[in-house]
């Protein structure tokens, strides 16, 4: 018999296998994408705190704390340009905490709704000084009250 076409079984089969490897690669997607994310905020880490220093070296004191999610003012000009502290998948919060007695900690806590970002981040990152892990935020300890990072 001299048939031409494709069976509905073979047609099946088909989307079946193809089903499959968009699944697999879309996971190996977003995998990617949390790696690329994570590396995003651990540059954003060094931006803050090379500003932070620059700012404490010219007058002696660390900038004030600011609101989750807004550049504090006098770290605009030391950042680069256009840099913003709510990138939409995370939020970074600058804080100057002080510790009483003098002492101060400063430090910059991102947040994320996204947890398998943060699962990277604390993955990637750590746990140890200079990191500390608080609920869904891993923030980032510029300086601690003994003066040093």
């Amino acid at each position: 018999m001299n048939r031409r076409g494709f069976t509905l079984i073979e047609l099946m089969v088909v989307v079946l296998v193809l089903g499959v490897l968009s699944g697999i690669s879309l996971l190996r997607f977003i995998d990617l994408r949390n790696t690329a994310r994570a590396a995003e905020v651990t540059g954003d880490f060094r931006s803050i705190t090379v500003a932070a220093y620059n700012y404490q070296s010219e007058g002696e004191v660390w900038p004030a704390d600011g609101a989750p999610g807004v550049v504090p003012p006098v770290l605009v000009p030391l950042l680069p340009g256009g840099f913003m502290f709510d990138k939409g998948y995370y939020v970074l919060d600058y804080e100057n905490l002080p510790l009483g007695s003098g002492a101060f900690m400063i430090g910059v806590t991102v947040t994320s709704s996204d947890a398998d970002l943060m699962q990277k981040l604390i993955r990637n990152l750590g746990t140890r000084t200079p990191f500390f892990v608080g609920g869904a935020s891993l923030t980032y300890i510029i300086v601690g009250a003994s003066g040093a990072n």
